[in-house]
């Protein structure tokens, strides 16, 4: 590899060389051209000098005269020949050929001389020796009459000799100026070019780390600026090292840091029962925990990457409620569903769903969890079948005292039947009170059958307010005679519902019922209809992300009922009331649940009561009935 030096004073040299050929050519082709310049102007002045000397002797045909003139020129120096020619062409005098007096010329140049008619210069070698010279002519013309011809031959070797003198000093002063620019570029390269050398070792010491090495400033220029400003590059690139070795410890820390809670992270993760998958903003599944793999039944390897639609296209409700998430931002509470797995079979979960944020606030998509409810689903049957267990001794208890007091009458009219059957006081009392308590079990056991059997809808277009209003209608003397207040609070557009009117209405007249006799000494019956937007509440509703119901309530400002009486009021033969059988809101319950809706209670001591009933527009299918035996 070249060096800096050697390109430098190669590069100098180079320049020199060139600066100082133009400069021999130069000078060389403009002495050459003085000389030339020189010699031809004195072969024109030795011409005209001839002609002015022959003029003369050519008019008076003087001889004599022209061989003397041409003679004396001749003698001058560099002059070869000196001739005049007649006007014939003849060779009338003639300094180097006498013999040629008096016959012309055959030469090419000789006609051109002959035929010229102003002073002419022709270039030309002598014959026989080859020697260089110029020949000038000029014409003796006098009175416009041509007299004759004047030639001098001028010698060029004395000028040739010159221009070689000339181009040798040339030659030698071009030399001596190279040898001299280069012994300078030789300094000046190695000026520059050492300091320069200094600046790469140190750069190369640099780029190995030594980062403590500096250069000794040793002139003031800008080489020296430049090693000055090395110097406090290094400094800087040690500082900057230092702190970069710094950051790199901290960074190394906090990167352990980060593993450890991770590895935590994952660990927790991996622990957990919960399924667990997140879905970046696309809607691709990006990780799933242990307990999501053994719920959905796919690795996590192969699910990363796919969309959420398309790991759960069998449960195509989990998909949409990630997607809805991810458009709404909204949480998703939990939904109970059934998830097919990947092998077909059915597992029973809570999805829920949360937009899942970075620590600077930015989305990253969302987080599903997936809760198994097997375990909860079989506890919470067993804890019907309890239940039902004790639901069919408060049965049993309630069914033994309302049937026992008719048949304790029915009881003491039999064993005094056969003695007392001719007494007619005692027959009178036995057709009265036997078919009524007889009767009143037949109403026992018809309340009961209702409870038990499957709901049996005719279902029509229904207007709640209506039956709300034929209700209080029938209760009209009632309110009136108790001081009670009424208040309706409609919802100005009500669409119809599909529901059964009579059950329904029997439904209403027990909760108006009940709210009555909470409020003996005046109060206030408010009832209301509106609309609920509930999320969630079934598979139809999660898949449009909200249900639209219809909510009835019937409020009223009576003494109220304690909080274990509200958990039991629905409870077949359970009352607050002294004389009540406890079936009224029992069967309600049950009226609301064949429609598909949901009935819920809320009470006070010393406030009131509220009960909150949610119908679905379209009626759904009923859950199936509570066994009571």
């Amino acid at each position: 590899m070249t060096s800096l030096r050697a390109k430098l004073l190669w590069g100098l040299v180079l320049v020199i060389v060139v600066v100082m050929s133009a400069v021999f050519a130069l000078v060389e082709h403009r002495q050459s051209a003085a000389i030339m310049d020189q010699v031809k102007a004195r072969g024109r002045v030795l011409s005209r000098n001839l002609t002015a000397m022959a003029s003369g002797h050519l008019l008076l045909y003087n001889f004599t005269g022209l061989e003397q003139n041409v003679a004396h020129i001749g003698r001058e120096a560099d002059v070869i020949y000196a001739l005049v020619l007649d006007g014939e062409g003849n060779v009338a005098a003639h300094s180097r050929r006498p013999e040629t007096v008096g016959r012309p010329l055959g030469g090419e140049i000789d006609r051109r001389a002959v035929q010229a008619g102003e002073p002419l210069m022709q270039d030309m070698r002598e014959p026989g020796s080859g020697q260089g010279l110029y020949d000038f002519a000029v014409p003796v013309i006098v009175d416009n009459h041509r007299w004759g011809t004047v030639r001098v031959g001028l010698s060029k070797q004395r000028m040739e000799a010159e221009i070689r003198r000339t181009r040798l000093e040339l030659g030698a002063l071009t030399a001596v100026t190279i040898v001299l620019g280069g012994v300078a570029a030789a300094l000046v390269a190695r000026r520059i070019a050492r300091p320069v050398q200094r600046l790469a070792d140190g750069v190369a010491a640099i780029s190995r780390g030594e980062l403590h090495h500096r250069i000794e400033p040793t002139t003031l220029d800008e080489i020296g600026r430049l090693a000055v400003a090395f110097n406090h590059m290094a400094a800087q690139l040690g500082q900057q090292r230092h702190a970069l070795e710094a950051a790199h410890t901290e960074l190394r820390q906090r990167f352990e840091e980060l593993a450890d809670l991770k590895s935590y992270t994952d660990n927790i993760l991996a622990s957990v029962k919960t399924g667990i998958v997140t879905v970046d903003l696309e809607g691709r599944v990006v990780t799933l925990n242990p307990a999501a793999e053994m719920l959905t039944g796919f690795f996590a390897g192969e699910a990363a990457g796919r969309y959420c639609t398309e790991v759960f296209r069998d449960s195509p409700v989990i998909g949409e409620i990630l997607m809805e998430t991810l458009g709404s931002r909204a949480d998703a509470p939990g939904v109970p569903l059934a998830l097919t797995r990947r092998n077909g079979s059915f597992v029973p979960v809570e999805f829920s769903v949360a937009p899942l944020k970075g620590g600077d606030g930015k989305d990253l998509g969302v987080v599903g969890v997936l809760r198994d409810l097997t375990v909860v689903r079989e506890l919470q049957r067993q804890l019907e079948r309890s239940d039902r267990l004790a639901a069919v001794g408060t049965l049993a208890a309630g069914l033994a005292h309302e049937i026992k007091n008719p048949l304790t009458s029915l009881l003491t009219f039999t064993r005094h039947l056969t003695r007392r059957f001719d007494d007619p006081g005692f027959r009178d009392k036995f057709q009265s009170i036997v078919p009524r308590e007889l009767e009143r079990i037949n109403g026992i056991v018809e309340r009961l059958l209702e409870l038990s059997r499957p709901g049996r809808l005719t279902p029509s277009p229904v207007l709640v307010p209506t039956l709300l209003d034929r209700a209080v209608e029938l209760y009209g003397h009632r309110i009136e005679s108790q001081g009670v207040r009424v208040s309706r609070e409609y919802a100005a557009t009500v669409l119809p519902v599909e529901a059964d009117e009579e059950l329904l209405y029997r439904a209403f007249v027990n909760l108006i019922a009940n709210a009555l006799d909470a409020m003996e000494n005046g109060g206030r019956l408010t009832l209301r209809v509106g609309w609920s937007h509930e999320r969630g509440a079934d598979l139809g509703s999660r898949r449009a992300g909200s249900a639209l119901r219809l909510r009835v309530e019937i409020v009223d400002t009576g003494t109220g009922m304690p909080a274990d009486a509200v958990d039991r009021i629905f409870n077949p033969f359970y009352s607050t009331k002294e004389h009540g059988t406890g079936l009224g809101l029992a069967l309600t319950h049950k009226i609301i649940e064949d429609h598909g809706g949901s009935i819920m209670v809320s009470s006070t001591l010393g406030v009131g009561t509220t009960f909150r009933i949610l119908l679905s527009l379209v009626p759904t299918p009923p859950a199936p009935s509570r066994e009571l035996l």
